[in-house]
């Protein structure tokens, strides 16, 4: 029976058993809930405000990145554009640079054409003047001859309307003979 009545008063309270009271496990459970209350606000708080700044961190530090990487991207792009429209311009430069060059290989040749042609114009102009200077001289010398042997054979002087058809008559012939 005492061991019925000892089952009892376990039944009743079994924190009596354990040596433990209602009234302080209690002011535990209490206790606890102040603990964590005052843990939560002293730590808890701070640390998840603390993760909440990180992150934003983190997330403003990634938006910077992208932003970066796309303003990176962008210059990459510009910097190909223009070395490409650099390489055109250059091509244009050195297409124009090769065109002036011709075109002062044109003039040269052309200017050294023209003084070639006015260098023959100007030996054939001595030429004939030369040539016409030595037929004069030439139908000169005839006409002294023909008027020296005319004299000799005639022995006798000529009148100047007789030496005048004389020479007549010898340049004719002679024209006759250099243009056949």
């Amino acid at each position: 029976m005492i061991n019925f009545i000892e089952n009892q008063v376990l039944a009743a309270n079994p924190f009596e058993a354990l040596g433990l009271e209602w009234q302080s496990i209690v002011l535990h459970l209490i206790a606890l809930v102040i603990l964590t209350v005052g843990l939560y606000l002293l730590l808890f708080k701070p640390v998840k405000r603390m993760v909440k700044e990180r992150q934003e961190k983190i997330r403003k530090i990634e938006q910077e990145n992208a932003e970066l990487n796309a303003e990176v991207k962008q210059m990459k792009e510009s910097g190909e554009v223009m070395l490409a429209n650099a390489k055109k311009e250059a091509a244009v430069i050195h297409e124009n640079a090769v065109k002036v060059a011709n075109q002062k290989a044109d003039d040269i040749v052309a200017d050294a054409r023209r003084q070639a042609k006015g260098m023959l114009d100007r030996t054939e102009r001595e030429l004939e003047e030369e040539r016409g200077n030595l037929q004069a001289d030439i139908e000169k010398q005839i006409t002294d001859v023909s008027v020296a042997v005319a004299r000799k054979i005639l022995a006798r002087d000529i009148t100047p309307e007789d030496d005048k058809k004389l020479i007549e008559d010898s340049l004719a012939r002679w024209s006759k003979e250099n243009n056949e």
